[in-house]
C-alpha cells in the first residue's frame, strides 16, 4: 500500500523498518517469557512450537534489520533494494505475528485464567507496538494486526462467559481502533517526511531550473575520494548574449531559456557529473572520475553543441552562445573555489575570443601520466 508515496518517500518509509531494534528485542524476550509459562502451565506442544518458532523470526528480523541498516549507511537504495527489504522484513513480522497469535490462541483454549492475562497482554501490547513501529508501512501492518487479533479474538469468545465475551469485544474495537490509528500515523508520517524532502531539496537546488545550487557543488566536491590516477574537472560557463534576450524578450523568456538549458543539461550529463547554477546565467559542471583528459574536452564540446541549439520558446527560435572554459586536478587534491576561479578565467577568455571553449591546467598538473596527453 502507497498512499501518495513518491519515489523517495517510499525509501525513507522503508528504512524506518531497521529502526525497530529494541522494539523486536523486548517482544522476543516478552514471547519467550510467556510461551514458556503457558506451556509450563498448559503443557501444549504447539506452545513450545509457537514460542520458538516466534523467537527464530526475532532473531531473523534482527539480522535482518541489522543488514539493512548497514546497507542504508554505505549506499543509496534504489526503490527495488527498499521494495526488497520491505519484502524481507514483511515477512519476518508475519511470522513473529504467527506465533503471538498460536500462543494467544492456544492459551485460551484452556481454562487457565492466568495464562489468560498473560495472553492478553501479550496480544495487546504487540499489536500496539505494531500499531506505532510498523505504521509506516500499512499494508503489512494491518495484515500483522489480523494475524494477531482475529484468531485470537474468536478464541476468547469461545470461552463462552460474560467476561470473555466482553474481553472478545473490547479486542474488536481496540482493532477498530488500532487501525485508525495506523493510518493516522502512516499519513502524519508521510506529511513529515514529505516536507523534510521538499526542505532538503529547496537547500541544494535551484528553484528556477531545478539543477543543483551551490552547497549541494560543495557537498559533492567533498565526498569525492583522493586518488592520484583519477582527474576531476571544473566547467565554468555564462551565456553569451543573455541580457539581450531579456530585453527583448522578456524576463519570463529569458526564466523559460534557463529552464531550457536545465533540461538538456540533464538529459546530458552522466554521474556522477553534476550541472549546477550558481546564479543569473552562470553555471558550473562537476565532472569526477575523469581517467582520460579527452573525456573533458569531448564533454565541453558535447556542451557548446547541445546548448547552442534553438529554444522554441513563445513562438521564437531562440539561439545562445556558450562561453566555456575548464580546469583539471587530481581527485580531491584542489580547492573547489580555486578550480572554479581557474575555470572562471578559462571561460572569460572564452568570451573575448567571441566565444566557445578554452581551458587552463596548472602547470604542475602532468597531464602525460594518463592515457592522453592534452
Amino acid at each position: 500500500m502507497r498512499y501518495r508515496e513518491t519515489d523517495e518517500v517510499f525509501k525513507t518509509l522503508v528504512s524506518e523498518l531497521h529502526s525497530t531494534l529494541t522494539p523486536t528485542t523486548i517482544m522476543a524476550i516478552t514471547i519467550l517469557a510467556v510461551g514458556l509459562f503457558a506451556y509450563e502451565s498448559l503443557g501444549s506442544t504447539p506452545l513450545l512450537i509457537a514460542t520458538i518458532g516466534g523467537m527464530i523470526a526475532s532473531f531473523a528480523k534482527i539480522a535482518v534489520s541489522l543488514a539493512h541498516r548497514r546497507a542504508d549507511a554505505t549506499k543509496r537504495s534504489t526503490v527495488a533494494d527498499a521494495a526488497r527489504w520491505e519484502k524481507v522484513q514483511g515477512i519476518c513480522i508475519f511470522v513473529i505475528a504467527g506465533s503471538v497469535s498460536t500462543i494467544a490462541t492456544v492459551a485460551f483454549s484452556y481454562r487457565d485464567l492466568s495464562v489468560h492475562i498473560l495472553a492478553a497482554a501479550l496480544t495487546f501490547g504487540y499489536c500496539a507496538g505494531v500499531t506505532v513501529r510498523i505504521s509506516v508501512r500499512p499494508f503489512i501492518a494491518a495484515t500483522t494486526i489480523l494475524i494477531v487479533a482475529l484468531p485470537t479474538t474468536l478464541s476468547i469468545m469461545a470461552y463462552g462467559d460474560t467476561a470473555h465475551w466482553i474481553l472478545g469485544l473490547l479486542s474488536v474495537v481496540f482493532l477498530f481502533a488500532a487501525m485508525q490509528s495506523m493510518l493516522h500515523v502512516y499519513r502524519t508520517t508521510i506529511r513529515q517526511i514529505t516536507l523534510f524532502l521538499d526542505m532538503e531539496h529547496q537547500a541544494r537546488h535551484d528553484p528556477l531550473t531545478g539543477l543543483f545550487n551551490r552547497t549541494a557543488l560543495s557537498e559533492t566536491y567533498l565526498s569525492l575520494t583522493t586518488a592520484d590516477d583519477v582527474l576531476t574537472c571544473v566547467h565554468c560557463f555564462d551565456l553569451d548574449g543573455f541580457k539581450d534576450v531579456n530585453d527583448r524578450f522578456g524576463h519570463a523568456v529569458g526564466d523559460a531559456l534557463l529552464a531550457g538549458i536545465a533540461g538538456r543539461l540533464r538529459e546530458t550529463l552522466e554521474p556522477p557529473a553534476i550541472a549546477v547554477r550558481i546564479g543569473g546565467d552562470e553555471f558550473v559542471i562537476l565532472q569526477p572520475d575523469v581517467r582520460d583528459p579527452g573525456h573533458a574536452e569531448a564533454l565541453a564540446r558535447r556542451i557548446l553543441d547541445i546548448l547552442g541549439a534553438p529554444y522554441p520558446i513563445a513562438g521564437e527560435e531562440i539561439t545562445i552562445g556558450i562561453s566555456l572554459g575548464y580546469t583539471m586536478a587530481l581527485s580531491g587534491s584542489a580547492d573547489l573555489d580555486q578550480m572554479m576561479v581557474t575555470a572562471d578565467k578559462a571561460s572569460y577568455r572564452a568570451k573575448r575570443n567571441g566565444g566557445g571553449i578554452d581551458r587552463e591546467i596548472p602547470t604542475t598538473l602532468d597531464l602525460g601520466r594518463f592515457s592522453i596527453a592534452a
